[in-house]
């Protein structure tokens, strides 16, 4: 991909390291997840926040909110297709990425 604006793209990168400086440990824990890089882990924040323990009782609230897990339709105890339901699409995206990555 062209780079049509090096010093644009610079100037992006310098504020994005200057805004998530403060949460560089978390960064970092991140970024040791197989299939999360550093821009990655960057990202997860930006859009889960950093209170996850106040914001999410539990990770599977979180996955939900995400958009991540699927519907439950079953009846007749039969289980039917279900779509995972619409969440946050840039999160989603980004984790959807990830898996892939170390999927191979």
């Amino acid at each position: 991909m062209p780079q049509c604006c090096p010093l644009a793209n610079h100037a992006a990168d310098q504020e994005v390291a200057r805004r998530v400086y403060p949460y560089q440990e978390d960064i970092e824990r991140l970024d040791s997840i197989p299939g999360i890089s550093t821009r990655m882990a960057e990202q997860i924040l930006a859009e889960i926040g950093t209170d996850i323990k106040n914001q999410f009782p539990s990770a599977a609230h979180m996955c939900s909110w995400a958009g991540l897990v699927p519907g439950h339709n079953e009846s007749a105890g039969k289980r039917k297709s279900a779509k995972t339901k619409k969440g946050n699409k840039y999160l989603r995206s980004g984790l959807t990425e990830a898996a892939h990555s170390v999927k191979g």
